[in-house]
């Protein structure tokens, strides 16, 4: 017995891994362009306090679990990257593909950015430092800054990345054509 029934340029057709890779581009285009022109922790307003550009960055997993610890970051990024490829690959007819694409964007983008030392100012440079030094950072580049009104008891929602929002926004889509395909079964 076969673990996948489909052949994977069937559940991942061409059009579905360039929109990820062009995804993937637009995430990492973003970053590099947030180190070359924002200072750690120096927040640029645009809308005021409401929306600015802060340059953070993330050494942990999903919402900043395992802060600080770089490698076990990387590693569950690595198995999480490749349970969600098995896992649609295995169930195909699940959710939107487009939901799909935007979530493997994010997941994408994020673990590509996890192997560069990023140094500000400079851009980044393939590689990976334990130790801080001056100008020199490791982990995700998070830049995208709101202020939400006192939203779930936080004062301030974490900075984020266009990978995060990419997988966010997939998610959404996911939940809710999967709830759609429950509701006509």
């Amino acid at each position: 017995m076969k673990y996948f029934e489909k052949k994977f340029l069937e559940v991942y057709p061409p059009i579905f891994i360039v929109s990820v890779i062009v995804g993937t581009i637009i995430d990492l285009v973003t970053k590099y362009i947030a180190i070359l022109y924002l200072r750690p922790h120096n927040p640029v307003e645009l809308l005021g306090d409401f929306f600015r550009l802060t340059l953070t960055f993330n050494t942990g997993f999903v919402m900043g679990l395992f802060q600080g610890f770089p490698r076990t970051s990387l590693s569950l990024t690595a198995v999480a990257i490749l349970v969600l490829i098995a896992y649609r690959w295995k169930n195909s007819d699940l959710g939107h593909p487009a939901g799909w694409a935007l979530v493997m964007s994010g997941a994408f983008g994020n673990f590509i950015d996890k192997f560069f030392v990023k140094i500000i100012g400079i851009g980044a440079e393939f590689g990976f430092i334990e130790n801080r030094y001056e100008g020199r950072f490791i982990g995700v580049v998070d830049f995208l800054d709101f202020d939400w009104p006192n939203w779930l008891f936080i004062e301030r929602w974490p900075a984020f990345n266009f990978a995060d929002s990419c997988v966010s926004v997939g998610l959404v889509i996911l939940v809710l054509t999967m709830k759609i395909e429950e509701d006509k079964k």
